[in-house]
């Protein structure tokens, strides 16, 4: 017979072993996954005991704001009044309650005849004589035709010079007309007019108690209320606000 090799034979050899001894497979025990270990809970801090407390310090609030002393109330401020580079002339006194004995009779222009109605209401009786463009030389005529014909009051408010001059002759002639009667002359006002300084001046300096004569300053007065003219500065509404001014004026210097 031929020979086997040795690693067959031990296999054999192996195997008859085994089966004599009547050895079993057997398979391994399957192993059981571990549990996952379990969580320690977390320490809970101890408590202090309760019969003895440690007593807690009272909490002080935050300082609150000063306290605001109460508001003294200072004495009320008074504005300073307006100053004024020219004082403005103050409304004349009430007339007279009764016309000057002898009447009264008023020689004028246009600016006259604006106050008429309020002449004639303030004093009864009152001739007015007053003339659209009147100048002085026809307002002195008329005058004279007045005393001629003894219609010519012992009283006279005369206001010429806004539709032109009015000269120291001119002046002179009217007081001689006048004759001791007692003369009032109103100034004259117009803002364009270049003859208007000169006439006022020729009033103020002419027009004295020596000669029975009173200025009546129309010109200041009118100056300081502009809203009594019309466009044109000079003439006034008929029996309006600057007329009764202008009358008051008038009569207060009788």
């Amino acid at each position: 017979m031929p020979h086997r090799p040795r690693r067959a034979a031990a296999a054999l050899a192996a195997a008859v072993l085994l089966a004599a001894a009547g050895c079993q497979h057997v398979q391994p025990a399957a192993v059981a996954p571990s549990a996952p270990a379990p969580s320690l809970p977390a320490p809970t801090p101890k408590e202090s005991p309760t019969d003895s407390p440690t007593p807690t310090p009272p909490s002080t609030p935050p300082p609150g704001p000063a306290p605001v002393p109460p508001p003294t109330h200072a004495a009320p401020r008074t504005a300073p009044a307006p100053t004024r580079t020219t004082p403005r002339p103050a409304l004349p006194a009430p007339p007279p309650a009764t016309p000057p004995a002898g009447g009264v009779s008023a020689i004028g222009d246009s600016v006259m005849l604006d106050a008429a109605p309020n002449l004639r209401a303030m004093v009864p009786g009152i001739a007015i004589d007053a003339v659209v463009s009147r100048g002085a030389d026809a307002g002195i005529a008329g005058m004279r035709a007045l005393a001629a014909t003894g219609r010519l009051g012992a009283s006279v408010i005369v206001h010429f010079g806004t539709n032109g001059t009015f000269t120291p002759a001119q002046l002179d002639q009217l007081v001689a007309v006048a004759a001791g009667r007692r003369l009032v002359l109103l100034t004259d006002h117009c803002p364009y007019c270049s003859w208007v300084a000169s006439n006022n001046a020729v009033i103020q300096a002419g027009c004295t108690p020596d000669r029975r004569c009173a200025v009546a300053d129309w010109n200041a007065l009118a100056a300081a209320h502009p809203q009594w003219f019309g466009k044109d500065g000079v003439h006034m509404p008929i029996g309006g606000t600057g007329g009764q001014a202008y009358a008051q004026l008038a009569v207060q210097r009788l």
